[in-house]
């Protein structure tokens, strides 16, 4: 290497040297001139979320909490030393709700201040926004009973989903939120969304919790919590069927009963039962009507629940009378008088005593089809007493007559008639003993 090199080479690294040196004096000249020159400097920090914790302060003493706040999160403009600022961000620092000198419920536009997390010294020149409107209330705990639904749940066509038994278990839920809207839960649903055609009886689990107001006003439920939003649902299903309605006619044996049309007020009936074994019939009969009843103008109202034979049978139409009436249309009627020839007495109780009809005539009418009634006479006419389920042994009492007309099966007596009996000791027969 010449002369030239050695110099050349020397030179570089002095001028190397001499920059490094340079740039750490330029750095401690900086440092001291913004420390002495420039000591404190602004910073905006965004997005510093806003803290609704008011526990401690006057607010909180008094048992009240945030309901809701219409600022999530601020940003500030701080002054402070370079060294102090430069190290705070949005993780380190908090927002918070003044909520000194604050004891009551109500919606509130109250301050919001900045606190370090650190501990590190500055000034805070602004915050935007400066201020939140906050609801402010008391938290309460109480209990509601809860009503099943299960809007998308039906029955088979021969099936019937009885709405009066649904239950679901547990029967009551606890909620806590604000008292003020605690106080407008009028009604707490636990709701199945499923869908679902049923057979028989089913148990499913509810999807949701509904509130309402009084006037049916679905409630915002953000601000509760439940103690249980589980609810079994159970779903009685039971046989249904639609009956027929009829009266049993209490005619003599050798009327023809399909003769006399009946109108009913209701033709039919829905019955349920829960036991799915039992056979619905079907007919049901709801009553009795005696024959001599009958008559042009009659009418009569039968009551659907004491007329029920079967206890497991259910009503489940809101039927609960049905009237009866007669149709006498091609009907006719004709007046006779009934001899005391004519009256016969049977099944004599006490063969110890004589019975007599002491009535000398009955005047009766009777009612059939006008060709049966043209021809029809007293001497067609059956007029009986039967003594059987009679206590018949005073000296006069009187006794029902019960008429049939064995020449005509469309012909009935529509008269209601008693006779007068007299009943008479017979004395024993003596018998004459031969000397």
């Amino acid at each position: 290497m010449n002369m030239f090199e050695k110099l050349k080479n020397k030179f570089l690294k002095n001028n190397f040297s001499l920059a490094v040196l340079s740039l750490i004096i330029a750095v401690i000249a900086w440092f001291y001139i913004s420390m002495t020159q420039y000591p404190s400097v602004p910073k905006t920090i965004e997005h510093i979320p806003v803290s609704l914790d008011i526990s401690g302060t006057s607010a909180g003493l008094n048992g009240l909490s945030v309901i809701s706040c219409d600022v999530k999160d601020v940003t500030v403009e701080l002054l402070g030393s370079r060294t102090q600022v430069g190290n705070l961000n949005n993780e380190n620092l908090e927002a918070y709700i003044d909520a000194e000198n604050v004891s009551n419920s109500g919606t509130k536009k109250l301050s919001i201040k900045i606190k370090s997390k650190s501990g590190i010294n500055y000034e805070v020149k602004s915050v935007y926004p400066p201020s939140a409107t906050i609801v402010l209330d008391k938290m309460d705990t109480r209990e509601f009973s809860v009503t099943p639904q299960i809007p998308n749940i039906s029955a088979v066509d021969d099936k019937e989903i009885n709405i009066e038994e649904l239950a679901c278990e547990p029967s009551v839920v606890r909620i806590t939120g604000p008292s003020a809207q605690l106080d407008k839960i009028s009604k707490c649903f636990a709701v199945s969304k499923k869908e679902m055609n049923l057979s028989s009886s089913y148990v499913i689990t509810s999807d949701e919790i509904q509130l309402f107001t009084e006037d049916n006003v679905r409630i915002d439920q953000s601000a509760f919590t439940f103690n249980n939003t589980n609810f079994n649902i159970t779903v009685p299903v039971r046989t249904q069927k639609e009956v027929a309605l009829s009266v049993k006619i209490n005619a003599p044996d050798n009327f023809d009963k399909d003769k006399i049309k009946l109108n009913f007020s209701a033709d039919s009936i829905i019955l349920a039962c829960n036991n799915s074994d039992t056979v619905i019939p079907d007919t049901l009969e709801i009553g009795t009507i005696y024959i001599n009843e009958l008559h042009p103008g009659f009418s009569k109202t039968f009551s659907i629940n004491t007329s029920l034979e079967n206890s497991e049978y259910i009503n489940v139409s809101e039927l609960e009378t049905v009237n009866v009436t007669l149709d006498s249309e091609n009907l006719a009627q004709k007046d006779l008088t009934i001899d005391q020839s004519r009256i016969s007495i049977s099944n004599v109780p006490d063969s110890s005593y004589d019975y007599k009809v002491l009535t000398q005539r009955l005047n009766i009418t009777v009612i059939g089809s006008p060709e049966s009634i043209n021809a029809i006479t007293a001497e067609d006419i059956v007029a009986d007493i039967n003594l059987l389920y009679i206590n018949a042994t005073t000296e006069h009492f009187n006794a029902n007559v019960t008429f049939s007309c064995p020449t005509y099966d469309d012909v009935w007596v529509a008269t209601n008639s008693k006779a007068s009996i007299q009943c008479t000791k017979t004395e024993p027969a003596t018998t004459e003993v031969p000397d």
